[in-house]
């Protein structure tokens, strides 16, 4: 079976440098270790205003209908779309919001988009939810915007091999 795993890394940084409203509002890819530790972040904080952060870890679980035969791995990858504003000023924050918003809701359009063409690779985008949440006022001392989650299923070969065992 052809390795198919995907690299959402790769797929949501090569979003955000062909995103026409990513490109002409200054977003920048970042990759952060996970959604707990920002530190992508924080080195670019200084030079740049807007972001997206792509967490370079997932969970995920292995699945199979009757638990024998034929496992999918199933995978979850969480991506920030962040915008920073005057702090304290609250119609700046909405503003910032309502971009990162229409961001997601483009990045959305182009995950359905692109779900056909990994379907022919064996790679399943769940597009039937794409859980998301916006972040609070204080998050980050003047960033707002929302982060949301794709979740990814994909064969996996699981195959005993009797030489891999002492």
């Amino acid at each position: 079976m052809e390795r198919t795993s995907f690299d959402a890394i790769r797929y949501f940084e090569d979003m955000t440098q062909s995103n026409k409203l990513a490109q002409e509002q200054g977003f920048l890819p970042v990759v952060i270790s996970n959604t707990d530790n920002l530190e992508g972040l924080m080195e670019e904080y200084r030079d740049h205003d807007r972001f997206v952060a792509i967490a370079d870890t997932s969970s995920g679980n292995l699945a199979s209908p009757d638990g024998a035969y034929g496992f999918q791995k199933r995978r979850a990858f969480t991506v920030f779309i962040l915008s920073a504003y005057e702090y304290g000023n609250m119609s700046a924050r909405q503003e910032e919001l309502e971009l990162c918003r229409m961001l997601f809701h483009q990045f959305v359009s182009k995950i359905i988009h692109d779900k056909y063409e990994y379907e022919e690779k064996q790679m399943f985008f769940d597009t039937h939810a794409i859980p998301n949440q916006e972040i609070g006022r204080y998050y980050l001392s003047g960033m707002t915007g929302l982060h949301f989650t794709l979740y990814t299923w994909e064969p996996i070969d699981l195959e005993y091999e009797a030489d891999q065992w002492c």
